[in-house]
């Protein structure tokens, strides 16, 4: 697990010097004042796939990669803090023999509950702490050794995660507006699952996790819908 704190802890290390080194508009400063906030609470979802490297005793550390796909829905409030719920799954195989039994296939499947505070909100960037809890079961595919007989294991399982979360917005280009609409985010952390192993083995559901995808910022879009809804008003009177 200390080898996972400190790629995670580098991670959030070169994110924050990049951010620090970029030049900034003029009149926009790191001060938590000049950050962009919502009017009123505004309905966010997120399509969201990890890459998980789930701890493995037989494995170094980044060498078991696993795709986990998940979406995420609740609110962006005034105070920069985003809430709400998620659901995650994922699948794999591996092959490995827990007391008695070859395990061939195990899979995931959890909902969470997550709250993520804003350090930024800038015109073209964000910086912010995703937290969160999870319920949900783990199966295992199993083989008895003995008699060849195919059978399954199940447990419940309560992930706990902390991460960093980085975005880039994208700026309007010679006049298509939408473009601010969308943008890149990159997020790293830690997941740590409680969990019953039935059977007990060497693999974890515990590990570093990252994400590269596209993001889209609903609040802009209810932002310049709001501006053109408006703006035909005005030209109606």
């Amino acid at each position: 697990m200390l080898h996972s704190v400190r790629i995670v802890a580098l991670f959030w290390l070169i994110a924050g010097f990049k951010l620090y080194a970029q030049p900034v508009e003029s009149g926009d400063t790191l001060e938590f004042r000049k950050n962009e906030h919502p009017d009123k609470p505004k309905f966010i979802f997120e399509l969201d796939q990890r890459f998980f490297y789930f701890k493995d005793a037989d494995l170094p550390l980044l060498r078991n990669p696993i795709n986990v796909w998940g979406a995420r829905a609740g609110f962006l409030l005034p105070a920069n803090v985003k809430v709400g719920i998620g659901y995650y799954f994922t699948g794999q195989q591996i092959h490995e023999s827990w007391e008695g039994y070859d395990v061939v296939y195990r899979r995931l499947q959890y909902a969470t509950t997550y709250i993520e505070p804003y350090f930024f909100r800038r015109k073209y960037w964000e910086l912010s702490l995703p937290l969160e809890v999870g319920l949900g079961a783990a199966r295992y595919d199993v083989i008895d050794i003995d008699n060849q007989q195919a059978d399954s294991r199940r447990t419940v399982a309560v992930p706990l995660s902390i991460g960093l979360s980085v975005s880039v917005k994208f700026p309007p280009l010679r006049g298509l507006r939408a473009l601010r609409w969308f943008g890149v985010n990159l997020m790293s952390g830690y997941r740590y699952t409680l969990q019953q192993q039935v059977p007990i083995g060497p693999a974890t559901l515990n590990g570093v996790y990252y994400s590269v995808s596209p993001a889209v910022f609903l609040d802009r879009f209810y932002e310049d819908f709001s501006a053109w809804r408006q703006a035909r008003r005005e030209r109606k009177r």
